[in-house]
């Protein structure tokens, strides 16, 4: 009897260490299992931070966010300054010189009735002239009246022309030098005057000329002081 309890206590004690083995590789398993599960999740979680360094970069930022509108065009061109506050518009062009003097100046007087400006030509049939007269360079009765005997209408057509109540009534022969516009001085030197000369009214050989002897440039200086054809000779 003692000796077949020892055998089988041995047997119990044998088959115990069996189921335990047993249930340690069946937990072993388990957590071979689990782990391979969980710790590939852990691996391959695209979200986890992912270690700075050996090529990697963070993500960069998108351009712009979703749903936002795309940057406006710039409203100049490329290049182009932009305009300053205040800045003053570009000036108008400078009138056309001809012998150092713009037409004006010189009383349209050697223009063409084709080649008038429209405020001229106007101006011009305002006190008389038509086409032929013009260019005829014809005497009119309005030429035989003193600036003071003009209307207002007439004045005003007369000063677009470019008249004024000196030229218009003696050519300035009674100013000074030192009144005379800029313009009526540099006609008087290329006719041979300066200041001392015109203000001690010495004769020039200006004086014993007649209107066909002149060039067309000294002719148009003698527009410039009032003059022209019918008031010269």
């Amino acid at each position: 009897i003692g000796t077949i309890d020892k055998k089988q206590r041995k047997t119990k004690r044998k088959k115990e260490k069996q189921g335990t083995t047993m249930v340690g590789e069946k937990r072993e398993k388990v957590k071979n299992v689990f782990g391979k599960i969980f710790g590939k999740d852990e691996e391959e979680d695209p979200n986890a931070p992912k270690p700075v360094g050996q090529g990697w970069k963070p993500p960069s930022k998108p351009a712009s966010k979703p749903g936002s509108k795309p940057a406006s065009k710039p409203n100049s061109k490329p290049g182009s300054k932009p305009s300053s506050p205040g800045s003053k518009p570009a000036a108008k062009p400078a009138a056309k010189k001809t012998g150092g003097f713009t037409d004006k100046e010189a009383k349209y007087e050697d223009v063409t009735w084709s080649k008038l400006p429209t405020s001229a030509r106007k101006a011009a049939e305002a006190i008389g002239f038509n086409e032929k007269q013009w260019d005829d360079k014809e005497w009119l009765p309005i030429d035989d009246n003193h600036w003071e005997d003009l209307t207002d209408d007439e004045k005003k057509a007369c000063e677009t022309l470019g008249w004024d109540s000196i030229s218009w009534d003696s050519k300035y022969e009674h100013e000074s030098w030192a009144d005379m516009p800029k313009h009526v001085q540099k006609a008087a030197e290329k006719l041979g005057w300066d200041q001392e000369k015109w203000d001690d009214d010495w004769d020039t050989e200006t004086w014993h000329k007649g209107w066909e002897e002149f060039t067309k440039d000294e002719q148009r200086c003698l527009h410039v002081m009032g003059y022209y054809v019918h008031t010269w000779d």
